[in-house]
């Protein structure tokens, strides 16, 4: 059972969509990009029933993708036709072979590398999939912010605390987690005992850190330091903001690898409100790219 520290956690950290660029693209539109190698283009099929369903899953209720396109997209997720799929899938499952040990047969698992090494050197067919175009306005404590900044052809735009003295506000952690013991990084489910933040929050360690911070900082202002120069007293935890900006898939591939369940928990609700938008506009390609062909 979690033991709940400050409920501000959670709804600190904002993902919303820039007002001033809406997202572009869809589904049909990643098919008939692939479809440009060929001169062929495809149209959408038609709902012949608008249900509420639909209309949920669907930017435009009244249409769909027609099944050869799904296909398609899914072939161009996976980088290889389903028969090809299935037929890798049964030569993997004839590699994996024991001996009546219980270990494997050492020509068996030669043949096992070499099937996943063929596999790991399939060529991708992702590209298609950068002809949709989304831009975030982000709310995040900086040790997020430097997590996320480590993904390749997003652009980010950060407030800059080089220019801006005021409005400063931490992150407050919904609860401490445990670090988790067979991990080098991580943490646990697990709450800390309540008696190392104390009754209240401004009485625990974390509190009286950075106030002490802030008022380091504060000092450093008044004696007139310049700014790039004061922020350096001031923790990971301050909050930033930052407008992020990328294709549909450079943004499928962060939520891919930050909802991990391993990956840090701040990190993941980023991603998480990163990939609900993306559904909307690709309700088709978006899971493809994130969760994988089913």
């Amino acid at each position: 059972m979690k033991e709940k520290g400050n409920p501000m956690g959670k709804e600190q950290i904002i993902v919303q969509l820039n007002p001033d660029v809406p997202p572009t693209g869809s589904c049909l539109g990643i098919v008939n990009a692939a479809r440009r190698s060929f001169g062929k283009r495809s149209e959408w099929g038609v709902v012949d029933i608008i249900s509420p369903q639909a209309r949920e899953m669907h930017n435009h209720p009244e249409r769909r993708l027609k099944d050869k396109d799904k296909r398609l997209l899914e072939f161009l997720a996976r980088g290889m036709t389903a028969d090809d799929f299935e037929a890798f899938c049964r030569d993997l499952g004839d590699s994996v072979l024991v001996d009546d040990t219980g270990h494997y047969d050492g020509l068996e698992l030669s043949k096992l590398k070499e099937s996943l090494w063929q596999w790991r050197n399939t060529p991708t067919h992702d590209t298609p999939f950068n002809h949709g175009f989304f831009s975030f306005e982000v709310k995040a404590p900086i040790f997020v912010r430097a997590q996320l900044v480590k993904h390749e052809y997003l652009i980010m735009s950060e407030y800059s605390r080089r220019y801006i003295t005021d409005d400063i506000e931490f992150y407050e952690p919904e609860y401490w987690r445990k670090a988790a013991e067979d991990k080098k990084q991580g943490s646990l489910e697990e709450a800390v005992p309540t008696s190392f933040t104390g009754e209240h929050w401004g009485k625990g360690i974390y509190g009286a850190s950075t106030s002490k911070s802030l008022q380091a900082y504060k000092d450093m202002l008044e004696y007139g330091v310049a700014p790039e120069q004061a922020r350096m007293v001031l923790p990971q935890s301050l909050m930033t903001a930052w407008t992020w900006s990328g294709t549909l898939g450079a943004f499928a591939n962060m939520c891919k690898l930050r909802l991990h369940p391993e990956a840090q928990y701040e990190s993941r609700l980023v991603a998480q409100k990163v990939y609900e938008e993306l559904k909307k506009q690709f309700p088709v390609a978006a899971p493809l790219l994130v969760e994988g062909v089913k």
